[in-house]
């Protein structure tokens, strides 16, 4: 695999990789989202840090990281639509994006 490039602001690195059986390209996308999820995980247990945002009007329900959103963008998912992306979130193989226990109904 040949590196291609990094994002500053998204920590996504690009690579490259020749398939000589198929003659082909392929790029591959890849980002450290370890700290972006501990800290979800943090909020999530965090029940004063929900009611704070919700005394303020702006309760945390979720953080993507940007590498996530990429790969749903990707899959199909309009990721400009807040209600598509709350279901995403709401599936239990993204539950860990989730800052809360709560559950966002749309």
């Amino acid at each position: 695999m040949r590196f291609l490039s990094k994002d500053p602001n998204t920590g996504i690195e690009r690579w490259m990789e020749y398939d000589y059986e198929t003659d082909t390209l392929k790029e591959y996308a890849f980002a450290d989202v370890t700290a972006e999820v501990e800290a979800s995980k943090h909020f999530a247990k965090d029940d004063a840090y929900w009611k704070q945002g919700v005394k303020d009007e702006m309760a945390h329900y979720a953080h993507i990281p940007a590498i996530i959103l990429e790969k749903w963008a990707n899959e199909g998912v309009d990721i400009n639509d807040r209600q598509a992306l709350f279901q995403m979130v709401n599936k239990p193989e993204y539950a860990y994006l989730k800052t809360t226990t709560k559950y966002h109904a749309g």
